[in-house]
């Protein structure tokens, strides 16, 4: 029998005077909850991803009661500015979640307080009554979104939306709808591989893993049948800003004709998704693996957490009172239709490698480089064999060209922000229909074909040594997916000649 719920649908619980927290990072290898007895404690939790999603802003609510808890006097004011310092520490940790704006549900607790009431008693009580309302709500948009899905569903997903997977299986399964679950397996938490699969595997839902830089193969051969999101911040044009890799997977679903939902929360005062700060996570998280290193020394990295998705890719935003088209969505806020961006220009622009050269090819770009006066290059892991991060950057250090490692699902903002001058992208062989590829070099020309940015095809190389990972069940060797959830087959791309035609390049 199906579960109800996942763990990941109520990350924390209150447990009377403290409350504890899934602890995120240690799934699917161990189940254990943080014991949160002070403010401080809850903001760490945070800002370690220990909880994201959903689990942030329960902790956030939490919070809020500890400090209700702590609070020695019955003053109003005094509550008022210990809460705005919480808000505070909150959105400095992560800043590019809206905590300030959930610091509504803190005001109004304030402003409804009964004459007479004791304080510290009453933040406690709104917080926990908060917090169940959340969860009910969550219930009710997962059966939305579940209606919206075609039957059968092949369904991909980006990272994790906190059990309302689950709840949405739940829902296709009252409805009498099949549906089975690819799920990326989003570097470089592995929060598809980890959170994502395993819970989804554990509620009896059909589920397998793939890379990130799969995501326009699996549509290209119609393997998918809608994509369903979750969004840290939607904005009142219908925007979204989600976990970096969701821009890319909506891109490619325009291509390929498959429809984009994304499960939303109220925009309060956002306008556009270019209004969000993108937070900038340390470099050393994408290049270790649970402290082993994934690049060579010497190799830099770049972090950006989050990616906007504009409202132009999205098919629905799934809302808790309701399902709205970008168009519907914009009316309800009386927003302006989303202004044309344009890309960062004070942003340096570089070139991104995607494939292995051949040795010759090392020396022709190194040279290349050096003309051009270019001291480093973008280069993406290229999973699942991280032939990117442990190969190509080797070789080209070897050559004094300083490599810049960003994960696969990565590629899409950078895209976006006008970062790439140049795609290098290195070719297995060609064909009457196009050049072949690696995993992801699908993506990579959809990417530069939308931006506008020109593509150099190259000669590659195949693969001489064994790699550590030949598939998404390990990374650097570690089992990473849980039993009972599916590896897809990850095959050579074939890039249409049509894609890297300059004159049907695209923009958004």
């Amino acid at each position: 029998m199906m579960p109800e719920h996942s763990p990941l649908f109520t990350p924390a619980l209150w447990e009377g005077s403290c409350f504890k927290i899934l602890d995120e990072t240690l799934l699917p290898w161990k189940v254990e909850y943080l014991t949160v007895n002070e403010p401080r404690e809850a903001v760490q939790a945070v800002k370690e991803m220990k909880t994201r999603a959903f689990g942030q802003v329960l902790t956030f609510i939490y919070a809020a009661a500890l400090v209700g808890k702590e609070l020695r006097e019955n003053n109003p004011k005094v509550l008022r500015e210990r809460l705005d310092q919480l808000t505070e520490q909150f959105a400095q940790a992560r800043p590019t979640f809206d905590f300030r704006g959930l610091s509504r549900f803190y005001s109004a607790w304030l402003r409804d307080v009964p004459a007479g009431t004791e304080l510290g008693s009453w933040v406690v009580a709104k917080a926990v009554e908060t917090a169940a309302q959340f969860v009910a709500a969550r219930t009710e948009r997962a059966r939305r979104a579940a209606e919206l899905l075609p039957s059968p569903c092949r369904l991909l997903t980006h990272c994790n939306i906190s059990g309302e997977l689950v709840a949405v299986g739940r829902a296709c399964r009252e409805m009498g709808k099949e549906l089975y679950v690819t799920a990326t397996e989003t570097r470089p938490y592995l929060q598809g591989s980890r959170l994502t699969a395993w819970e989804v595997a554990r509620a009896g839902i059909k589920v397998s893993v793939i890379p990130d830089c799969a995501i326009a193969q699996v549509m290209a051969i119609g393997k998918i049948d809608a994509v369903l999101v979750g969004a840290d911040r939607c904005a009142q044009n219908g925007d979204i800003v989600n976990k970096v890799g969701t821009y890319p997977l909506a891109l490619a679903a325009k291509a390929y004709g498959v429809p984009f939902l994304a499960l939303v929360q109220d925009p309060g005062t956002l306008v556009s998704g270019s209004d969000v700060p993108i937070e900038e996570r340390p470099a050393g998280e994408l290049l270790t693996f649970r402290g082993r290193p994934v690049a060579p020394d010497g190799v830099g990295a770049l972090y950006p957490a989050f990616d906007l998705t504009p409202a132009s890719l999205i098919s629905h935003l799934v809302g808790f009172d309701g399902a709205f088209t970008p168009e519907d969505f914009r009316q309800r806020f009386k927003a302006p239709p989303a202004a044309e961006r344009s890309s960062q220009a004070e942003e340096q622009r570089l070139p991104l490698l995607y494939g292995v050269p051949k040795p010759s090819g090392y020396s022709y770009l190194a040279h290349g480089l050096k003309a051009g006066k270019i001291d480093t290059v973008l280069v993406p892991e290229m999973r699942p064999e991280l032939r990117g991060a442990q190969v190509v950057t080797h070789e080209l250090l070897r050559l004094g060209i300083r490599p810049t490692l960003i994960s696969d699902n990565m590629m899409g903002t950078f895209f976006f922000r006008g970062r790439i001058e140049r795609l290098y992208l290195f070719c297995l062989g060609f064909t009457p229909k196009g050049p072949e590829g690696i995993c992801g070099s699908l993506l990579a020309a959809h990417l530069a074909r939308a931006h506008r940015v020109p593509v150099e095809l190259l000669e590659s190389e195949g693969a001489e040594a064994v790699p550590l990972d030949s598939d998404v069940a390990t990374f650097l060797g570690e089992r990473v997916i849980p039993e009972g959830v599916a590896v897809r087959a990850i095959e050579k791309e074939v890039i249409p000649w049509a894609l890297l035609t300059e004159q049907q390049a695209g923009g958004l």
